[in-house]
């Protein structure tokens, strides 16, 4: 199957769910999808991250460790605001490894803050921020701090909430 003309199609939730059962039923064709993410067409690249994103929530296995630092230096790198989201969200999906680049830590407290950054992208940052707690405790009390101090009217509801939820769940620790 050439998925790289499949992804220029139009696209539905329906038509993603088909080709990740897809890549389900012919799993040496996960890498090619992988691959499509880093696509020079945006829309290619978009869209590869929203089928990958689905398979990371069924195989996060299939994700290497390498893997997951190409995505965080797309999401870096990139400003499209959909494959910031999809790169986010298998992320958030897969296994975080031992070591984190700072400059990935930093991006993420940036996308989380902006208020041009969409509100998927500040929340799942924020989910992200929250797992890194998890691996580095000595980042807790500054993370908590900062969620403290942020201002509720500046944020949405959907953000308000997750920060909410995290501030519950770090106190707690």
């Amino acid at each position: 199957m050439d998925y790289r003309e499949q992804l220029f199609r139009p696209l539905s939730k329906h038509f993603v769910d088909h080709l990740v059962e897809e890549i389900f039923a012919n799993p040496f064709d996960f890498n090619i999808v992988y691959q499509l993410i880093f696509d020079s067409d945006n829309k290619v690249a978009w869209r590869a991250a929203w089928a990958c994103q689905k398979i990371s929530e069924k195989h996060p296995e299939w994700f290497t460790y390498r893997q997951f630092n190409e995505l965080a230096s797309l999401i870096i790198s990139t400003k499209n605001a959909g494959l910031q989201r999809g790169c986010l969200s298998i992320l958030n999906n897969i296994a975080l490894p031992s070591s984190i680049s700072v400059e990935f830590i930093n991006t993420c407290f940036e996308r989380m803050i902006s208020p041009r950054s969409a509100i998927s992208v500040q929340v799942i940052s924020m989910k992200i921020l929250f797992e890194i707690c998890k691996i580095e405790p000595d980042f807790i009390t500054e993370f908590r701090t900062y969620l403290e101090t942020i201002s509720p009217d500046d944020y949405s509801k959907g953000f308000n909430a997750a920060r909410n939820n995290i501030l519950k769940k770090l106190i707690a620790k």
